[in-house]
């Protein structure tokens, strides 16, 4: 397994050579697909959506799709998957995005994906693993449940055991510091670490603790709420 979790995408040095090694040969090389469903349902500008692809077309692929699960037949947007070497999914609303894998089916695929594929996810596109994923609706205040018409939520593919929280101390989300994290975490029930913008988790066995990737700050909370690490 080779995923690189980050809180806001490749935007550092570390978090850049961490994927590189990760891909084992460079950018040109290597044929990257960005799922965006995590993104789609809000309204409003997507000057940043557009941003963000030119920065990533940018690291120089040797082929750069952009697809959506829920907007493709599964029967085209499977073979894309698996002609990928990098598979990013977006950011965006983590609920969605696992909706957007369960609906269409391709979750079926998501654990073989991982297994061969590096899988970079952005933001929402990080969040999508934990069993967790139902618990934290609850203990962070979640109410796109109720927004996207949503019965309820669980993991696109279960692996973990510990849940990942991005933005910490992010201007976008001021209420998000160290402060509110330490308020949140004793309410999930399970471990969770906060990333800031600059930091990503390094994951290549599930059944490992993962590795912190950051030129910036984060949080690492036990199940019971305690702080058990940082930077």
């Amino acid at each position: 397994m080779r995923m690189l979790l980050t809180s806001h995408g490749i935007r550092n040095a570390a978090i850049r050579a961490a994927a590189i090694d990760l891909i084992g040969r460079p950018t040109s090389d290597a044929r990257i697909i960005v799922v965006v469903d995590a993104i789609l349902p809000f309204a409003g500008d997507k000057s940043k959506l557009v941003e963000h692809l030119a920065e990533l077309q940018a690291l120089g692929w040797a082929e750069f799709d952009v697809v959506s699960l829920l907007a493709t037949p599964r029967h085209l947007a499977e073979p894309r998957l698996e002609a990928a070497d990098v598979i990013l999914g977006y950011g965006g609303s983590n609920l969605w995005l696992a909706h957007a894998w369960i609906s269409t089916g391709l979750a079926e695929i998501l654990p073989r994906l991982l297994e061969q594929k590096v899988y970079v996810g952005w933001s929402a596109g990080s969040m999508i693993f934990s069993r967790l994923q139902e618990a934290a609706v609850e203990a962070f205040d979640d109410d796109e449940l109720e927004v996207f018409g949503l019965d309820g939520t669980t993991a696109a593919a279960p692996i973990f055991d510990w849940f990942l929280m991005p933005h910490l101390g992010a201007d976008y989300f001021p209420d998000h510091d160290d402060a509110w994290a330490a308020r949140h975490a004793p309410r999930l029930g399970g471990p969770v670490w906060f990333l800031d913008d600059d930091s990503a988790l390094l994951v290549r066995d599930p059944a490992q603790d993962p590795e912190v990737v950051s030129q910036g700050r984060w949080l690492r909370f036990d199940a019971s709420g305690g702080l058990i690490a940082s930077a």
